[in-house]
């Protein structure tokens, strides 16, 4: 693809949108600016206009790399095809564990960058782009676990279930919100599956627990 007498690489492209998820993951969108986004790149700043028009341009197509496996009705599509779970007792411990483990599935994908996780909790906390920050921390989410709650537990107040549902949002959420917990776990800017599957047993175990599906002592 060309853009007047320049030939648009997508490597160049990818660098650049590399280069500045990093910038606005760690110091936010409007502090970073083009010349240090192009630094980091290897390569000019007007390589940005170039390939996506200018910084808003460049703002767009983070974000699209960020959310493009993103899908705010997953959960609900879930527990809308597995209804017939809740029927029984180990029905809804899978429940439990199969929601988690698609909770974690989008936090720690395997060949998500670290700076992805931490740019979008960055622009939840400094509330930018809502609707676009809706999609992955949205009401949705604490919408499906509460009717989870309710329908295995029977308890019809919403403020238990919100309790419930913030026990398994909240533990891997935290972990992305912070560069620093992130390298110290892994000291090669990657992140450590491991330790994220240890966390993701240990959440389901609690939840099982809080919602009273504590496996059976024989």
């Amino acid at each position: 693809m060309t853009r007047g007498n320049y030939k648009v690489s997508e490597a160049t492209r990818h660098r650049l949108i590399e280069a500045a998820g990093e910038l606005f993951a760690c110091r936010g969108v409007e502090a970073v600016q083009l010349r240090e986004i192009a630094e980091r790149a290897g390569t000019r700043p007007s390589a940005v206009s170039y390939h996506f028009g200018g910084k808003p341009g460049l703002i767009d197509a983070v974000w699209e790399y960020v959310l493009r496996r993103w899908d705010d009705r997953r959960l609900e599509r879930y527990c809308e095809e597995n209804a017939a779970l809740f029927a029984t007792r180990d029905g809804q411990r899978q429940i439990v564990a199969d929601v988690i483990n698609l909770l974690y599935e989008n936090l720690y994908t395997g060949d998500q960058p670290l700076w992805a996780n931490l740019f979008l909790l960055r622009s939840v906390i400094t509330a930018q782009e809502l609707d676009r920050t809706r999609r992955v921390f949205g009401r949705q989410y604490f919408d499906v676990l509460c009717r989870i709650f309710r329908r295995i537990t029977g308890n019809e107040d919403r403020m238990t279930g919100i309790c419930w549902a913030l026990c398994v949002i909240s533990p891997g959420s935290y972990l992305t919100a912070s560069a620093t917990d992130f390298l110290s776990f892994a000291p090669t800017d990657k992140i450590d599956y491991a330790f994220c599957r240890r966390l993701q047993a240990m959440v389901t175990q609690s939840a099982l627990c809080l919602a009273g599906l504590a496996a059976d002592r024989k």
